[in-house]
């Protein structure tokens, strides 16, 4: 079965569960919350460089190489949109990786969180399972670890909510625009995955 089946789905939160747009694309694969979890607080949270625009697709690396350094990119930019806690600020974060369509459901993702004073924690461990290029669509079949990722009170950086999932499997749909891969949609897999 191809790795594009499926590309132009929603994904959905299930009833009751947080959802974090930042680390599950705005598009909400389930997050569950830790409602019977006492907060924890974490050690202050340093400072990340500022993560640098996706460079023009480059001679010197293979298509593979050139779609998983935007998926990886992507998904750095992704935590410091939400960091941001600003919509102008976000949308200007995730434009060098995330085509202009997919971007408003990404940035309306985060209104919640930044509404309860949430900002990330952690990050995702990716897992790239396949990558698949078709002209200037590609494909990465993802196995990500959000177990060490979720959200928390940015005032007082207590834990108040958890991906928990160590096996998210997911695809993700890049296109090439102007020399650069752009994620342009997500879509769970409804299967098990090993990274």
């Amino acid at each position: 079965m191809s790795l594009l089946v499926a590309a132009s789905g929603v994904l959905h939160g299930e009833g009751g569960q947080r959802r974090l747009g930042a680390l599950l694309a705005g598009t909400a694969l389930a997050v569950a919350a830790c409602g019977s979890q006492a907060p924890v607080a974490l050690p202050h949270k340093t400072a990340l460089p500022a993560v640098p625009a996706a460079s023009p697709a480059s001679q010197t690396l293979t298509g593979r190489d050139q779609v998983v350094a935007a998926y990886t990119g992507y998904w750095q930019a992704l935590g410091q949109a939400l960091d941001a806690r600003n919509t102008a600020r976000a949308q200007a974060i995730l434009a060098p990786y995330a085509t202009a369509a997919f971007i408003p459901s990404l940035v309306s993702g985060f209104q919640t969180d930044w509404s309860r004073g949430e900002i990330q924690y952690g990050g995702p461990v990716l897992h790239i399972l396949a990558v698949q290029i078709t002209g200037a669509t590609a494909a990465v079949h993802d196995c990500a670890d959000f177990s060490h990722a979720g959200l928390q009170m940015a005032a007082t950086g207590q834990v108040v909510g958890s991906l928990g999932n160590s096996h998210v499997n997911m695809i993700s749909t890049l296109v090439l625009a102007s020399g650069r891969w752009l994620l342009t949609n997500q879509v769970p897999v409804v299967a098990s995955c090993e990274p």
